[in-house]
């Protein structure tokens, strides 16, 4: 029901990244990862494998280390999504409303906070306890409070959007 690869949803964020360098160490091949990679990091990667520095403006990384090294210690443990084709900010002006809306998210593997700016609406969900967003904790009764992880995603989301908007290497 979801349509191509759109949303935040696990079904459509899940893509499988398959790697063939001649750098792989033997004992790292056949190996997989849970690190999040994503397609930003696609052009530093093969900028990297040729030894030609990325340029500036690119926001994604070298995911060598990851099979190189087989090292996430300093990996991303969070990522912000978006769809939109209107304003950064409000998504006005966004073709699509009510067939593919805008929607920003703030994802690490615990949670996922997802805001649809075209209708004002928020969401969380718990990741490990809900892996295909099926239950959304805050327009749901619920005996457990999401106060602190809804303000600490929300700041989260706040961050990297601005960063984002900012178009800044960090």
């Amino acid at each position: 029901g979801l349509s191509e690869k759109w949303y935040q949803f696990e079904e459509s964020i899940r893509v499988p990244l398959v790697i063939q360098d001649p750098r792989m160490p033997m004992e790292l091949h056949g190996t997989t990862s849970d690190a999040w990679t994503l397609n930003i990091d696609l052009a530093p990667t093969m900028l990297g494998a040729a030894k030609v520095a990325p340029s500036s403006f690119m926001q994604g990384r070298d995911i060598a280390n990851l099979y190189l090294h087989a090292d996430v210690t300093s990996w991303r443990k969070d990522f912000f999504y978006e769809y939109n084709r209107g304003d950064p900010v409000t998504a006005e002006g966004h073709v699509g409303k009510f067939w593919i809306d805008a929607s920003f998210a703030l994802i690490t593997d615990e949670w996922k906070y997802v805001y649809w700016p075209q209708h004002d609406y928020e969401q969380l969900f718990h990741r490990s306890v809900d892996p295909y967003d099926e239950w959304d904790m805050l327009n749901a009764s619920m005996i457990q409070t999401t106060d602190d992880i809804y303000l600490k995603m929300k700041t989260r989301y706040e961050f990297l959007k601005d960063w984002v908007l900012s178009g800044k290497r960090v």
